[in-house]
């Protein structure tokens, strides 16, 4: 059975759709960083008021994030995915969800989801400035939340791992070519140029203006790369545990065998065996279940004078009840099954259609998953 991970460690403020919230205390940090940005800029003193209005829209912005967030895990709700957890981090934030059996789609719209959200809270605040309800310093900051919310959409729909339309690409590009192995390689790799082309333009634009990039163009720089190109690798080394487990699969893995009724001799079951080329024997019980199994080089050991007078009793191995499954189990599905059933059989017995084909042995999918 698959194991829960473990919960994200901050600030819990509650539940929302069954998924924690947590803050994580880096947090706090990045609030006071952005504060004294926002407080400090071009023709701006830095004072105790000033502070407090770069605070509050320090704690606005990270709002817009968690909204951001929210759509991700309604989404994910919205296709029957367990939310497990919405997590504002230093750098913004992530929602964990149930990814079992995650398809293109599912990846995709959820991912989607979060940048359409920030659009859609920068038209709606947008259309309360055209009302005029508002106006002076509280007209000043839903304009300056609009700015931010369309510039959160755009950034996370960048084309590239970790950001969301990263996701979407990867969607994409799986979809159209039914491996999500190179989906995630496409858009690692598009994470990869997004973090190159943030830097140039951080250190390009202000020379383009006749300026030359100064320390803070530097810092930011720096500070996006390290988290852009970082997280783009893990996704590439990701998806090269991802390849191993789209070929790890019963498929590739089974042994021909031969289903039999329990009542037959030794040289009965080799003589059918040999006849259609099957490697393993699975001996049936009365009620039609598979009970045991042997290999049928196991008959040699049988001396041939006494195969046809010697039950299977005398070779055959015992197969618990429910250690079976379909041809077409793989990848995660597949680990889940090795962890529930190793130390308790030996061998998984493998039907198509309600029909014994082969048998796959556990100590082979071990290795093969390795």
């Amino acid at each position: 059975m698959t194991s829960e991970p473990k919960p994200t460690r901050g600030l819990v403020l509650g539940k929302i759709l069954g998924a924690r919230i947590v803050v994580q205390p880096s947090t706090a940090l990045m609030l006071v960083v952005l504060a004294l940005l926002f407080s400090s800029g071009p023709g701006l003193e830095l004072t105790a008021r000033t502070f407090a209005d770069g605070l509050m829209l320090a704690l606005l912005l990270f709002v817009s994030v968690f909204l951001h967030e929210l759509a991700h895990a309604v989404t994910a709700r919205g296709f029957g995915r367990e939310v497990r957890e919405i997590v504002i981090t230093l750098w913004g934030g992530h929602t964990s969800f149930d990814a079992k059996g995650l398809t293109p789609v599912v990846n995709g719209a959820t991912a989607a989801a979060g940048p359409a959200a920030n659009l859609l809270i920068a038209l709606a605040l947008q259309g309360l400035l055209i009302t005029g309800i508002v106006d002076g310093r509280a007209a000043a900051i839903i304009s300056w939340l609009v700015f931010a919310n369309v510039l959160l959409a755009i950034f996370n729909a960048l084309p590239g791992i970790p950001m969301d339309g990263g996701r979407v690409l990867e969607a994409i590009v799986w979809a159209i070519s039914g491996s999500h192995h190179r989906g995630t390689v496409v858009a690692a790799w598009g994470g990869r140029v997004v973090a190159i082309l943030v830097v140039a333009f951080a250190l390009l634009a202000p020379l383009a203006s006749g300026g030359t990039p100064g320390v803070f163009e530097f810092v930011w720089a720096a500070l996006i790369f390290g988290v852009l190109w970082p997280a783009a690798s893990s996704a590439l080394s990701m998806s090269r545990l991802m390849a191993r487990r789209e070929h790890f699969t019963v498929h590739s893995l089974v042994v021909p065998a031969v289903a039999l009724p329990h009542d037959i001799t030794v040289g009965d079951a080799r003589a059918q065996a040999r006849a259609v080329n099957a490697e393993e024997v699975v001996v049936m019980a009365p009620d039609g279940a598979p009970a045991g199994h042997f290999p049928v080089s196991l008959t040699e050991a049988v001396p041939v004078a006494e195969q046809d007078t010697t039950s299977l009793q005398s070779v055959t191995m015992p197969v618990p009840r429910g250690a079976h499954l379909d041809i077409s189990v793989g990848g995660d599905d597949l680990i889940d099954a090795l962890k529930q059933w190793w130390g308790k059989t030996d061998v998984w017995v493998v039907m198509e259609g309600g029909r014994v084909i082969g048998v796959v042995k556990l100590a082979d999918a071990l290795k093969a998953a390795r």
